[in-house]
Order: structure tokens, then sequence, then C-alpha cells
């Protein structure tokens, strides 16, 4: 049989700069040990990624006898890459380097009830923002990476279903790339969030994780031995639309009962208006400014926190909704990490500890032994870091070498 020498060492570069990126400033030996690879292999391999730029030198480890072995490292800023997180209401784009430091950040309404094309065009407007305050060349840029919630095809860069948006087959990617002429990568919201965990976050030394998105939306993204679970129609992780209550509040997907109609930061929201309309006292009202219109999840949280019984109620009922769910989950998939993100994330002891309670009460004995649920320690660029993220890994699954889509 033929052997391809040029898939093996795409294969051999790819498995350098991995092990640059996670373990470095590391020497060329420790490299040779860790991939099983000759020292005049690495050599070569690691001179044309010096000469890409891609990795740099950066002084010498001291010497236990003989020349002190210079260490390599990932250079921070040898390219850039955009990430844009299209939330339900704020888009927010940033401008990251190779080991996610944030050079610009821009965040703008998204006014998502208007055409899908007047919210494209804010997107690029963003990206152009970002572009033009880092004030690099765009040959310095990898691409544009864009997470977008609902269900996608990512190959044809289509927006297949999204209720939040109230989208249908719209092509999301198109445009962008015509206005700047790069590489761009869509994925799901929280399938970003959960890449942006593996490189840079909690889950970097985690196989089996799940990312759930709690914000205006619920979403969900699965890992599983280190690769995003797609399912047999790249649909996988709608967490937010399991049916919890069939006779339940209807969603905006159409269905009804399903978690996000019943927990999200939305029907939080919308469940504490009707009641206080209904004529409900509530310091969530005031912490609101008066304005029913303005109540959201942060000010029924901060109510609950200070002993207001229907902030209190309302949390109480939205993380046994979301508890219940997890258990199913964990009963299923058994994941070793769930990390919570989003908005309501945010919350603290008074959402996560709840949860907690629920899962233990209701997951089947024995299962989940090994289960931690954690918030995620990205903070709220999370989407957008993990969005830009995607570039970074398909720089090095092509062994440096960006791509051309």
């Amino acid at each position: 049989m033929r052997v391809d020498h040029s898939v093996i060492n795409a294969m051999n570069k790819r498995n350098v700069i991995s092990i640059i990126r996670e373990q470095g400033p590391i020497n060329k030996a420790e490299i040779a040990r860790l991939v099983g690879l000759s020292i005049p292999t690495i050599m070569r391999l690691t001179d044309e990624l010096l000469e890409k730029n891609l990795i740099r030198e950066t002084g010498k480890r001291e010497s236990t006898g003989g020349k002190p072995p210079l260490l390599l490292e990932f250079t921070p800023d040898s390219h850039f890459i955009i990430g844009v997180d299209i939330g339900t209401t704020h888009i927010k784009t940033i401008v990251m380097n190779m080991v996610a430091d944030i050079v610009c950040r821009i965040e703008i309404p998204t006014l998502a009830a208007e055409q899908s094309g007047k919210v494209i065009g804010r997107i690029v407007e963003t990206i152009s923002q970002a572009i033009g305050k880092v004030n690099a060349p765009l040959s310095r840029y990898l691409g544009i990476g864009l997470g977008m919630p609902g269900l996608l095809d990512a190959g044809c860069g289509r927006v297949l279903f999204s209720p939040a948006f109230k989208w249908e087959n719209v092509d999301l990617t198109g445009p962008i790339k015509s206005r700047f002429g790069l590489p761009v990568y869509m994925t799901n919201v929280t399938r970003a969030m959960a890449v942006g965990e593996k490189w840079f976050g909690l889950a970097k030394d985690v196989e089996n994780f799940m990312c759930i998105n709690l914000g205006y939306g619920i979403g969900s993204a699965i890992v599983i031995n280190n690769r995003l679970y797609g399912g047999s129609s790249d649909s996988s992780g709608e967490f937010g639309h399991m049916t919890l209550e069939k006779n339940g509040p209807q969603c905006s997907c159409g269905n009804h009962g399903c978690l996000e109609a019943l927990a999200s930061a939305n029907a939080m929201s919308k469940k504490a208006a009707f009641l206080i309309e209904r004529g409900e006292t509530s310091a969530i009202l005031d912490l609101a400014g008066g304005e029913m219109t303005q109540i959201n999840a942060k000010h029924i949280f901060d109510a609950a926190r200070s002993g207001d019984r229907l902030g209190k109620e309302l949390v109480s009922e939205a993380t046994e909704y979301i508890g219940i769910a997890i258990s199913g989950i964990v009963n299923l998939i058994d994941p070793e990490l769930i990390i919570l993100e989003g908005g309501v994330a945010n919350a603290g002891p008074i959402l996560l500890d709840g949860i907690q309670r629920i899962v233990e009460r209701r997951q089947m004995k024995y299962a989940g032994r090994k289960l931690r649920i954690v918030a995620s320690e990205i903070g709220e660029d999370a989407a957008a870091i993990g969005a830009a993220a995607v570039l970074i890994g398909e720089l090095v699954d092509h062994g440096g070498n960006r791509s051309k889509t």
C-alpha cells in the first residue's frame, strides 16, 4: 500500500502544534518524547512553524548539564480571529489573539424582531467596526466565527430554523463572506461555548461533558470523547425543547411545555410580569424601576436573595425544572462535567445549589457518581470566544495551514 507522506506530515505537524499549545513553553526534546517522533523530525516541523510565526522561541530552561534548551510556545499575536455571539438581545463581536486575549469588543442591540437582512447588516457593521479598531491588515486574520442559536446547516452557512429569531432557511455566512473576503464558520451558539470551554476553560482536561446555556432561551452542547456530538441530522443539543409539561405554556418553537418555556430568563420574566399584573406584590417591580416591560431574570434573582416571596417561588420553580431535565441527561449519557453558561448562570449559589439538590434527588441511584456541575469561568464572552476558537481548531487540524474557505 502506498503511503501518503503529505497526510502523515500534516498529522505530525498537528500533533506538534497541539502539544506546544497545550503544554508550552516546552523544548523540542520534550515534544519528541510526547509525540513519539525523532528529534530531527521535530526540528524540521518546528522550523516550519517558526517560519510561519505560529510558534516562537521564548527563552531557555535551566540546564541540568549541557547547553540549556530553547523553549517554544504559541505566538499570541501571530493571527487575530473574529468571534461573533449573535444573541437574542445583543450582538457581541470580539477580536482575540491565539491565546484568547480579547483586543477589541463591540456590542450592540440585536433587534431580533426585524427582518433577517437588517440583523445581518448589524452583524456586518460590528465586524467592520472591530476590524477598524484593531487596525491590523486582513491578512493577519484567520477568519470569522459565528455563534448562532437554532438548527443550522453549517456546511451551507444557512440557519435552518431559529425559533428565537423566527428565521427559517436564512443565508447567514454568505453576506459576511462577501463583505470581508475571509473564511466564515458558523456553529450553534452553545456549541461555540463548548469549544471555548475545551480550548480555554473548565473542560480542557475533560473528554465527556455538556454545556448548558441558560439565557433568554435554553440550549446545550454535548461533547463525547473530545468531539462535539451532532447527531444524525446535526440537531443535537436542543435541551431547552425537551417537553416537561404536556399542557404547559407555548414555546417559541411551536410546541407546548418545553423547558425553555418554563425556566428560561424570558419565561421567568413573563411569568413575573403576569403575576404582578394579577395583583401579586413583589420587590421585582421596584428593581425594574416600576416598569413591567423592563422586568428581567436578574431582578427576579436579586429579589429572591433579599427574601422576596414571589422571587423565591419563581427561582425555586425554574431551578426545579432545570434540575429535573439535567437529571434525565445524567441518567442518559452520564457526563463527567456539566458547565452552566449564559446570563442566568451568573446568578451564583442561589441557582447552582438549587439545581444540584434537585439533580441529586432526581437522578437514578448510583448514576452520575463522577458528575460535577459548575458555572463557567470564561464569563460573558464565552460564546464569542468559542466561535473564534473554532478557527484556531481549523488551523491546528490543518497542520498550521490556513483555511481557504
